[in-house]
């Protein structure tokens, strides 16, 4: 490299005219070498350098580059709205709406015979009520196992297993119960207008139910008969639902009370002397009267419901072998839907030792009787489903059923 840059050196100056001799060509030569090969150097220093700081340079940005943090989630830019097909695969499909919402907060009693309504939630509690087939309940507390409720005079905790909830308790209701307007006085007047001063069409007798066309504050307007409506004063009717409500202990064990004063009473009586010569005493176990008891207090709440030939439905409409075989299925006994046949189904028994849930027998005719000296019965079309004495008629027999 030095070499290079000296013959360099020499050829221009020599290219200059400069006249030198060979020695002091040599002198100024080794000078101007000297001084050529410093600036050589100083330039190929500097060209080193100038090489280093680029490489340093590189090297320095190329660092740079790799120890740039990554960018987190929270710091990346907003990408773009995903198109609409995106939108739809992430959509949540939307819950299907309840059919019966005004029925959400309430149960029926899914059960044959009866559910036990209990003071806490567990089995070893004690039992503050019970519930018959279908009876309706208000949600109280909700829960995975037991749900606190609210029926008539009780309130306690019944299982879910024997519950019906949501849409399948509303469909329920809807389907065999009726909303009705349920006559709390002796008799009340039907108007033929909302007034006092109107005409009076008739009257309807005390625990009847009547359907609503529609009402007011102060009337509700009904359907008299099959082709006459009417009005009557709101404040003497309950307008509601007509379903079955639960009981308390206290009640059932009043109505079981009643039903063996009442067969003391008519073991004492010589009502029938005839049949009670010939017929047997019938034993019945504790179990069979207590449920005969409560056959009869769930007939009971039926009272005012329409009496239709034929019918067997509890709301909509039965006849007198319709309402007996209705109630007794609700229990999970099987009658036959014909009074003559009733007439023989069961045990026979003295018609002064009959007690709740014995049906009492007529010519063409059954009912049920409640204690006391009454049966609850589908008697007429004018009359509906109603309670009488026993001997509204003269009885023919009676029948034992539960035992």
């Amino acid at each position: 490299m030095k070499k290079t840059v000296v013959s360099a050196a020499i050829m221009i100056m020599m290219g200059a005219g400069i006249a030198v001799t060979t020695h002091a060509v040599t002198l100024q030569t080794e000078s101007t070498v000297q001084n050529v090969q410093q600036e050589a150097e100083a330039a190929e220093e500097s060209a080193q350098i100038s090489d280093i700081n680029v490489t340093l340079r590189k090297n320095s940005s190329e660092s740079e580059i790799q120890e740039v943090p990554e960018t987190t989630e929270d710091e990346k830019p907003a990408l773009a709205a995903p198109e609409d097909t995106e939108k739809e695969d992430t959509e949540v499909p939307e819950e299907p709406e309840c059919q019966y919402p005004e029925w959400q907060d309430y149960v029926v009693a899914n059960v044959e015979g009866s559910l036990r309504v209990r003071e806490e939630a567990n089995t070893d509690s004690a039992i503050v009520g019970k519930l018959y087939p279908y009876t309706v309940a208000k949600i109280i507390e909700a829960g995975d196992e037991w749900t606190k409720i609210e029926s008539g005079s009780v309130s306690g905790y019944v299982s879910n297993e024997y519950l019906m909830f949501g849409d399948e308790a509303g469909a329920y209701i809807t389907e065999n119960y009726k909303y009705c307007a349920t006559v709390e006085v002796q008799a009340l007047n039907v108007r033929k207008e909302q007034s006092t001063e109107s005409e009076c069409i008739g009257s309807v007798t005390g625990g009847r139910e009547l359907d609503i066309l529609s009402e007011t504050d102060e009337w509700v307007e009904i359907r008299y008969t099959d082709d006459i409506t009417g009005y009557v004063a709101r404040e003497y009717v309950e307008v509601g639902w007509n379903y079955p409500v639960a009981i308390t202990i206290e009640e059932e064990q009043a109505m079981i009370a009643a039903a063996r004063a009442a067969q003391v009473s008519a073991n004492a009586q010589t009502v029938s002397s005839e049949a009670a010569a010939v017929l047997p005493p019938v034993q019945t176990s504790a179990e069979g009267l207590a449920l005969g008891a409560e056959i009869a207090a769930y007939a009971c709440q039926f009272v005012g419901n329409p009496y239709v030939y034929g019918g067997c439905s509890l709301t909509g409409g039965t006849d007198c072998s319709g309402f007996t075989m209705a109630v007794y299925a609700q229990f999970g006994y099987s009658l036959s839907h014909s009074s003559s046949v009733q007439m023989t189904q069961g045990t026979p028994v003295s018609l002064d030792a009959v007690q709740p849930g014995d049906i009492i027998c007529y010519s063409g005719h059954v009912g049920l009787y409640i204690g006391g000296g009454q049966i609850v019965h589908a008697a007429t079309e004018s009359t509906g489903i109603i309670i009488s004495n026993m001997y509204y008629s003269t009885p023919i027999g009676a029948r034992r059923i539960v035992q």
